[in-house]
């Protein structure tokens, strides 16, 4: 097979997506009913088996309340994307094209709010820091093999990764992960999804002192919500969020059980006009990434940089929706890490510009 070089330009930006936020809202909830009809049960029976042995309101998200105020925080999402610019995380050296070196300060002190899936692949490459947070919101016994799914190393050394971090959990998690997690574990819950959870949650978790989130159905959301309602963050920065398969037909990073799955796909086009494949739930999340980015139910702002580099968010094929501002990590970090080229810039007398 040969391969084509080619060359990836943004699309153009469009002033706002291209169906009214009421079309957006109900795109992303059509299967709502028949989710919750399937996962009504567990739900409720995860949530009282997790209460007998952990106190949710004694270790809630809220003790973060205000934790990153102001600031910008990483959101990492699980897509094929990752593996592009995930080691820009790190201070590193690098060659450029003419052979010299350029040194990278990586994040400096931002915070990374990562989706659990990717915990093999934060791991294996040392990004996650004991201050960093991830966070799982499925109910589904599959996430306990996700912890480990395409890693380097044998599962109990993922395991025992987990001493020095800390997750945020939906109340309603599977018991199996939360018994295998060595580290801390600070719970959020989810709006009552049927009134038989409804009863079944009182006197098991105070909606005061552990929050109810709004996700739109994925981790990802959840990691947003957190980031912006509970550390109160001023900026989100994205990666990892493609909500599609990349150019290669891979779901994520690493070899994962989800590339042999390529099928009941459909064609849609990425933030740089080209065609990738999508599941509909997937595109589903993504419309509503773009609603909650143009005010979402309460009508709030948002100042979200987009660094996936590649993927579905913000992108339709008229273009990119100015709501979301698409650019490279190694531009975002340059930006605010600012700091960590002062000195030598005085030292110098070097204008910064």
């Amino acid at each position: 097979m040969a391969l084509i070089e080619m060359v990836l330009e943004l699309s153009n930006t469009i002033e706002r997506p291209p169906m009214p936020p009421s079309q957006m809202y109900s795109s992303c909830t059509s299967s709502d009913e028949i989710t919750v009809r399937s996962w009504e049960d567990k739900w409720l029976d995860y949530q009282l088996e997790n209460a007998k042995s952990h106190d949710f309101s004694a270790n809630s998200v809220l003790s973060l309340l205000g934790d990153q105020e102001y600031k910008p925080v990483i959101v990492a999402g699980s897509g094929p994307s990752l593996k592009k610019n995930a080691l820009d995380l790190k201070a590193r050296t690098i060659k450029a094209p003419d052979g010299t070196d350029i040194e990278l300060t990586g994040r400096g002190g931002l915070k990374i709010v990562s989706c659990l899936h990717n915990f093999n692949y934060m791991e294996d490459n040392d990004i996650m820091t004991e201050n960093d947070l991830y966070i799982t919101l499925d109910s589904g016994e599959i996430v306990i093999k996700e912890v480990y799914e395409g890693g380097k190393h044998p599962p109990e050394w993922y395991w025992e990764r987990t001493k020095d971090r800390t997750l945020c959990a939906y109340t309603g998690t599977h018991p199996g992960l939360i018994s295998k997690w060595r580290g801390k574990i600070l719970w959020f819950a989810m709006p009552p999804q049927s009134e038989k959870i409804m009863k079944g949650l009182e006197g098991v978790v105070d909606f005061k002192k552990v929050p109810p989130f709004s996700v739109g159905g994925c981790v990802a959301g959840a990691a947003m919500y957190l980031s912006r309602v509970i550390l109160n963050c001023g900026v989100v920065i994205y990666i990892g969020m493609d909500f599609a398969f990349d150019y290669a037909h891979k779901f994520h990073s690493w070899d994962s059980q989800y590339d042999a799955k390529f099928q009941g796909v459909s064609p849609k086009v990425d933030i740089f006009g080209n065609r990738v494949w999508t599941w509909p739930s997937y595109y589903g999340f993504k419309l509503w990434f773009d609603f909650v980015a143009c005010g979402g139910l309460g009508g709030n702002g948002q100042l979200w940089i987009n660094c996936t580099e590649g993927g579905l968010l913000g992108a339709y094929p008229d273009g990119n929706i100015k709501q979301i501002i698409q650019m490279d990590l190694k531009t975002a970090l340059h930006i605010f890490n600012i700091k960590a080229r002062v000195p030598k810039a005085l030292e110098s007398n070097q204008l910064l510009f």
